[in-house]
């Protein structure tokens, strides 16, 4: 046996064997297979003539690529004839995906020669993904109050802050502090738990009058908070308050409590009681404070003397 013939011999039993897939095509308005080896008809779940049909009728076909895009972003490597990397989606013939990354060359000089080897990388795709998937759930937690779920008192003190750092002309924020009425006394009468009922049952009511396109926040223990962005009508947020009032109100009372839940409710409009978090939260404060010297169960609206 010739020296070469044993060469050939051992380079396509190595290609065949290789841990990656390999395709080589001749690029053109019609593409043409020159070479699969096994392992990419392994990855794929094709045999061969599958694959190639597959490969030729376009690599789009079944690998999520947009050619032309690829071809932009690549052009110079692709002149010089330099590898590049591209990670793709691909659909397998069992119909399940998995994430390939590839590497490719392109050889003009040899009429457009494309040499592609890949190996799956779905496992690392997917714990990366996981890992990035834990590490958002944590940041959204770290915002959170353990219990309500709403914002915490940091969260909502930033967001507010950048809200009246970027507040335009003719635009007005509305700041709301509630805070629940003789709430140590309900607590005193019907235990920690129906405190925490009531404490839940408030912030359902924040969620349901304003929705996600205001900031609503739990202070602390019973103090709550919501912010109002670009207001386009200050009777709109006072009625949305007492929607909550309401709501409060019915759903304590099907609990059958001797002492009505309610809440006493501030609010303070930027930028006329105030340009930052501290004067808009401390204005707001001492509106509901006027609510609680009265007889609790209302609204004040923060107002110069």
């Amino acid at each position: 046996m010739s020296e070469n013939v044993l060469e050939e011999k051992v380079f396509h039993k190595v290609m065949r064997n290789v841990p990656f897939g390999l395709v080589v095509t001749r690029e053109g308005r019609r593409r043409k297979v020159y070479y699969v080896n096994r392992t990419a008809c392994q990855i794929m779940g094709y045999d061969k003539e599958e694959y190639v049909r597959k490969v030729e009728r376009g690599w789009a076909d079944f690998m999520n690529i947009n050619l032309r895009e690829l071809i932009r972003d690549n052009i110079d490597q692709i002149r010089a004839g330099e590898p590049f990397e591209v990670l793709s989606r691909t659909k397998t013939k069992n119909g399940e995906y998995k994430w390939l990354l590839s590497q490719v060359v392109v050889r003009l000089m040899e009429g457009s020669t494309c040499y592609v080897s890949f190996m799956d990388v779905t496992n690392r795709i997917e714990q990366e993904q996981k890992r990035l998937r834990e590490q958002e759930f944590l940041r959204e937690m770290a915002t959170r109050d353990s219990f309500t779920k709403l914002l915490n008192r940091g969260t909502m003190e930033e967001r507010i802050k950048a809200a009246l750092e970027n507040q335009k002309l003719q635009q007005e924020h509305a700041y709301i502090a509630l805070d629940v009425d003789n709430f140590k006394q309900i607590n005193d009468s019907y235990g920690h738990g129906m405190g925490d009922m009531l404490i839940l049952t408030l912030a359902k009511a924040l969620n349901e009058a304003f929705g996600e396109e205001s900031d609503i926040g739990r202070m602390g223990g019973d103090e709550f908070a919501v912010f109002v962005k670009n207001v386009a009508s200050r009777g709109e947020v006072c009625e949305r308050a007492r929607s909550v009032m309401d709501n409060l109100r019915a759903q304590m009372a099907a609990m059958n409590l001797l002492q009505e839940a309610t809440v006493s409710i501030g609010i303070a409009f930027a930028p006329e009681a105030g340009v930052c978090f501290r004067e808009l939260y401390e204005r707001a404060d001492q509106a509901l404070y006027q609510v609680k010297k009265k007889n609790k169960n209302g609204i004040a609206v923060y107002q110069f003397s």
